[in-house]
Order: structure tokens, then C-alpha cells, then sequence
């Protein structure tokens, strides 16, 4: 269900946003907004996404767990693979 929200932005903002809907790339000036919002919101998360993976790659515990897992997985990708060159 949709809110109805007011917000200030400026005059250029809003010129802007009106010529991008006239040119077609939205229905209404709050689908444009609501689809920009919604853009940025992912932004956001995939780059908090990418900072946890760069703070785990330097952290010594799951350095060590991925290579137990790797080390795991090594022995079950040739598991019954005897006389066969994989």
C-alpha cells in the first residue's frame, strides 16, 4: 500500500524528474521517485553486501574455515573417481 510522503527537493530535482517522465521512463513523477529510491536502496545494500565480504577476507578464522571447506570438498570431488584422470 502506498503513503503519501511529502518531501523537499530542489526546483532542478523536480525539473528533471518531470522531463524524464515526459520522456517516458516512468508512469508518474512518484514512480520515477519511488523506482530511484528503490535503486539506491539496493546500491546500499550490496555495497554493505561487499564490505562484510572484504572485512571477512582478512579475517584469520574464516581464512581458516574456507580452507577446511576447500580442503573438504578436494577429497569429495575425486571420491570414486579410482583409475579415472580427472
Amino acid at each position: 500500500m502506498a503513503i503519501k510522503a511529502t518531501y523537499q527537493l530542489a526546483h532542478d530535482t523536480v525539473d528533471r524528474v518531470r522531463e524524464a517522465v515526459q520522456s517516458g521512463h516512468a508512469a508518474t513523477m512518484s514512480e520515477f521517485v519511488e523506482q530511484a529510491l528503490r535503486e539506491k536502496l539496493e546500491r546500499l545494500r550490496r555495497d554493505a553486501i561487499r564490505r562484510q565480504i572484504a572485512e571477512a577476507a582478512t579475517d584469520p578464522l574464516f581464512q581458516a574455515d574456507v580452507r577446511e571447506v576447500s580442503e573438504a570438498y578436494d577429497v569429495a570431488i575425486t571420491d570414486g573417481l579410482d583409475g579415472i584422470d580427472a
